[in-house]
């Protein structure tokens, strides 16, 4: 699709959803003057979907602009559907890949039925959840231009997700399903978008609010692997609400049982095994959530070899996804700090996990995993051939290239009053020879401490 046409594309798509807004305000739902624009507007998204994970509409100078390209003849539907967006609040619209027209219908009559002016993003955000709209999502009109600020916008979501579910199963109370369903399709599309930035967030490491980053990171590093496997979007998403909500059943132990620092009893381990099925249990009674979800955080801790716990009964096969929450649950776990171990570094991890593929982990999902997280992971210190130590902060795309690397350390071990990004590829123009090259991984035991959050903030920058 050459620009030309793409811009007749863009015009079309914005002005078929101001048709659809106009004609509500006349018709019901299901008239055909209401639906058809709806409906032809969907298959025109998908046309652009077929390169992309998303689309960005803003309105910028009373000036509507569909990823980057302005309308500027606006029709009488047109300018309805901007004073609507203007008059709610909405300054940017991000319409994601799997878009339905059910989506559409439902934004369309959020703009329709909506009278309060001035919302705050964050209430638009709210209702369009409770109205099931899936694949758009509302933004701050800036809130998009830096990926690594998005991605800790949305983890940040996604963990106050997890403290108020957690919270809500221990006051007695059903959870809400449909918030953690969102939630996962907003990592879901932050990881499309940016999976450096997304992926990065995973080591950083709280150890007080471990139970919280946990179910987040397992969540995320599923739905890597989830993606490498290339399932369809529906699949993804159950994968990754159950790695969000995996551990569920741990509410219904006891905190000491479950914080304890030494060896568990027989009588203490038999415990900690219920809580597969309590979190079953628990998934059954939430709204929003797939049968599909229900087994996986079930038979999470079922190895690949046929041990593990639950028992299955004679008969039943697993889930064959429950598989990827036990190795992204694996990998996290290895890689945080505990009351009874140290963290691993990214590598450290992986050649623990290597030695249990097979067993107690599904051989071709560790190797998945690592072709997700790359050769060398985000995170991982590393030792150039200058003697300078920097961290990974991007991983080449389909395992080629070079990771992106910003130096932390001078070749005497003494860290830089700032990140200095360098690249690999470069080379000397004297010699003709590559500038830097990594000669191994480095230990962060052995080195100051940096913090991580503001080295990825900086490289993203």
């Amino acid at each position: 699709m050459d620009r030309r046409q793409m811009e007749n594309t863009i015009a079309g798509i914005v002005r078929l959803l101001g048709t659809s807004l106009k004609n509500r305000g006349l018709y019901p739902p299901s008239h055909p003057l209401v639906r058809t624009p709806i409906e032809k507007c969907c298959a025109e998204l998908d046309t652009l979907f077929s390169d992309r994970a998303e689309l960005a509409l803003t309105v910028a100078d009373e000036t509507l602009v569909l990823e980057g390209v302005p309308i500027f003849h606006l029709t009488s539907s047109l300018e309805l559907f901007l004073a609507r967006l203007g008059s709610i609040g909405v300054p940017a619209v991000i319409f994601e890949r799997g878009l339905a027209s059910e989506d559409l219908e439902r934004f369309v009559l959020f703009l329709h039925e909506t009278k309060e002016q001035g919302l705050a993003v964050d209430a638009i955000k709210d209702r369009l959840a409770r109205a099931g709209v899936r694949h758009i999502r509302v933004t701050a009109s800036d809130e998009e231009r830096d990926d690594f600020e998005a991605a800790r916008r949305v983890y940040g979501n996604a963990i106050d997700v997890v403290v108020q579910a957690l919270s809500d199963v221990r006051n007695g109370k059903v959870p809400d399903g449909a918030s953690c369903d969102h939630t996962v399709r907003d990592m879901n599309g932050m990881l499309l978008r940016n999976r450096d930035a997304m992926i990065a967030l995973t080591l950083i490491k709280n150890f007080d609010e471990y139970t919280y980053n946990h179910s987040v990171n397992v969540s995320i590093l599923s739905l890597a692997v989830a993606d490498t496997l290339g399932l369809p979007e529906q699949d993804r998403i159950n994968v990754g609400v159950a790695g969000l909500l995996h551990d569920v059943g741990k509410t219904q132990l006891a905190l000491d049982l479950i914080r304890k620092p030494g060896t568990l009893t027989v009588a203490e381990y038999e415990e900690i095994k219920k809580h597969p099925e309590e979190g079953f249990a628990i998934l059954g009674k939430m709204t929003n959530i797939e049968p599909e979800t229900r087994k996986i955080v079930r038979e999470h801790h079922m190895r690949f070899d046929g041990a593990g716990y639950p028992a299955l009964q004679p008969g039943v096969r697993p889930n064959p996804h429950s598989q990827v929450i036990a190795v992204a649950d694996c990998y996290d776990a290895l890689t945080s700090m505990r009351s009874y171990q140290m963290a691993r570094t990214p590598q450290g991890a992986m050649e623990i996990m290597r030695k249990l593929a097979g067993k107690a982990l599904d051989p071709d999902l560790v190797l998945l995993l690592e072709r997700s997280l790359g050769a060398y992971p985000v995170g991982t210190l590393l030792r150039l051939s200058t003697m300078e130590v920097g961290i990974v902060t991007s991983v080449p795309g389909q395992g080629k290239g070079y990771p992106g690397i910003s130096v932390l350390y001078d070749r005497a071990g003494n860290p830089l009053a700032a990140p200095e990004t360098v690249d690999l590829s470069e080379s000397d123009p004297v010699t003709g020879k590559v500038r830097r090259a990594v000669i191994g991984t480095v230990n962060p035991m052995f080195l100051p401490p940096v913090p991580l959050e503001s080295v990825l903030a900086h490289a993203s920058a």
